[in-house]
């Protein structure tokens, strides 16, 4: 660790490392440091279906998985990129849903440990990854990643008035 000033500190690359959250003590740990991107990502590309208190939970009781690439080299952790994914369970195609997505350096460190995390994944049954897309920027980082586009999703508002001119 490198303090360049009294309250900036510098965290050595080599230092990050990724990191399944899978129990209360991971949680109590990283989830303040993971929270706010889990947060952007969701407030840019969702419509309110999901808020980052249903990950936590969903994900202390397992029904999700929060992966975060963090160091612990410095006075507190620091979290540089953090992925949530729930489980997709199609009767010929289990799958994780790629739900959120965000960091300080997506970039690079997803670039880094992304074969990491699909071997993970295949290696837990999992065939396939999918996400919904809520915006360009989403977009954008799936594809770099290796996604295609497979379905139009749509969805119809029942709490809105229908629209007369369809």
């Amino acid at each position: 660790m490198v303090q360049k000033s009294a309250s900036i500190v510098e965290f050595p690359q080599n230092s990050f490392e990724p990191l399944l959250l899978s129990t209360k003590e991971h949680f109590d740990k990283y989830w303040a440091y993971a929270e706010p991107y889990v947060k952007d990502c969701l407030d840019k590309t969702t419509h309110g279906e999901i808020e980052t208190r249903h990950i936590y939970e969903r994900a202390l009781a397992a029904q999700m998985y929060v992966i975060v690439v963090k160091s612990d080299a410095g006075p507190e952790p620091q979290v540089k990129l953090v992925l949530v994914f729930e489980p997709r369970i199609y009767p010929n195609l289990p799958a994780l849903n790629l739900l959120a997505i965000g960091g300080s350096d997506l970039k690079s460190l997803s670039e880094k440990y992304w074969e990491k995390l699909l071997g993970w994944a295949y290696m837990n049954g999992v065939r396939a990854i999918e996400g919904l897309v809520g915006n360009p920027a989403m977009e954008r980082v799936v594809k770099r990643l290796g996604f295609k586009p497979v379905y139009t999703h749509m969805r119809l508002d029942l709490t809105e008035a229908p629209d007369e001119t369809n």
